[in-house]
């Protein structure tokens, strides 16, 4: 996606607009909760009686967080009503100015300071929710230093991250703590390379702290979801928090059963200037810090959040390491025998699965793998899926 251009407005009415921000896991996790928070007031600044909504993934991951505007009668969709990289209070507003006709003010009394305020406590709450602390405890001790009431949460924040008495004020030296909330030590066993731009990286850990990616029992069902983990890695002094690691998302090419038994297998793509895999390509850690599993997708309707739907086919558009989501996906046509989990029959995936994979000619991804995922699948009678690749 190239520049946006953002023009004045052509809906006819203000009611024939919508704003829908996009909360598929890539903008939750650079704070689309606290832009929506932030679109909502400055609507309601201006008077505005165009909706704002949460949507489900708009396919502008890389440029997140985004959202679009919808009139109401347009047969598609208008390239200027596109808007990514919201990510200041004046990108909020000028979606709420092509909604709405009217240009929010940003000038008055204590405006700016709320608004910024309430961006950092949604960005806070989700970071919180996800158990991703160095983002949690990014610019908080400062907020506290001027706002006493933040300062029990910061005390409860750094005690879950293993910091209870604070971090050192230089952090260079700052050591990892022996317990983190919601994160088991895992060993490292193997690194397999894929390509020369990937590689697999295979542990296990005997912690139960682990966590299990479909918790069930005591009358309680296991929710047929996709999943992922958060993988510390441990860089020192770094600008997304004052922890001395960066928290990265990852999802395993191995099962949630192989989780529940102590193994994780996850596809690890190296970039020269990531501070996440380069660290683990050039440290090579005899044991790394990963989160209990967190929910990505609901399944059957593949949808992060909402109400979800079953469909009738599935259609994956899969790019790069995103070849990854799809052993999990076909695992649940066969719930029982690859996850260890029962699921009712209308919460499995039984429907025609195609796929989509696009990669550079030099850097295939896992294709013998894909091949067999999908003759498995079919094998085991639960319908076809086709590997394309692009």
């Amino acid at each position: 996606v190239g520049a946006v251009a953002f023009g004045r407005c052509r809906c006819s009415s203000p009611a024939m607009a919508e704003i829908h921000v996009c909360h598929a896991g890539t903008c939750r996790a650079r704070g689309a909760e606290a832009v929506l928070a932030e679109i909502e007031e400055l609507v309601s600044e201006v008077g505005g009686r165009c909706k704002v909504r949460q949507s489900g993934c708009l396919g502008y991951c890389n440029e997140a967080p985004n959202a679009i505007i919808l009139e109401r009668g347009a047969r598609r969709l208008d390239p200027n009503n596109v808007f990514t990289r919201i990510r200041t209070l004046d990108a909020s507003a000028k979606v709420v100015e092509r909604a709405t006709g009217k240009r929010p003010p940003l000038e008055g009394a204590g405006t700016s300071e709320r608004l910024a305020s309430l961006r950092a406590a949604r960005a806070r709450q989700h970071a919180i929710s996800v158990s991703k602390w160095n983002a949690a405890l990014h610019g908080l001790a400062e907020q506290a230093a001027v706002k006493p009431a933040l300062r029990s949460e910061l005390s409860t924040l750094l005690r879950k991250a293993g910091f209870p008495e604070g971090v050192r004020a230089d952090r260079a030296g700052q050591a990892m703590p022996s317990a983190i909330a919601n994160y088991s030590q895992w060993s490292l066993e193997s690194v397999t390379p894929v390509t020369r731009h990937s590689a697999l990286f295979a542990f296990s850990s005997s912690d139960l702290k682990r966590g299990t990616p479909h918790p069930r029992g005591r009358g309680r069902m296991a929710e047929p979801v996709t999943w992922h983990t958060t993988l510390l890695a441990e860089v020192g002094p770094n600008a997304e928090g004052p922890l001395p690691w960066v928290e990265r998302d990852y999802t395993p090419v191995s099962s949630a059963k192989e989780w529940e038994q102590g193994r994780c297998e996850m596809l690890i793509k190296v970039y020269a200037d990531g501070a996440a895999t380069s660290w683990l390509h050039s440290a090579s850690p005899q044991r790394v810090w990963l989160s209990r599993p967190e929910r990505t997708l609901r399944v059957p309707g593949l949808v992060s959040e909402g109400r979800a739907f079953r469909p009738s086919s599935v259609l994956l558009l899969l790019a790069g390491t995103g070849a990854v989501a799809l052993p999990q996906i076909l695992a649940h046509r066969a719930p029982t025998a690859q996850l260890g989990i029962s699921s009712p029959r209308r919460d499995q995936l039984h429907v025609p699965v195609d796929v989509v994979l696009s990669c550079r000619e030099d850097d295939a991804l896992l294709l013998p793998q894909l091949a067999g995922w999908c003759r498995e699948s079919e094998e085991g009678g639960a319908g076809n899926e086709r590997v394309a690749v692009n």
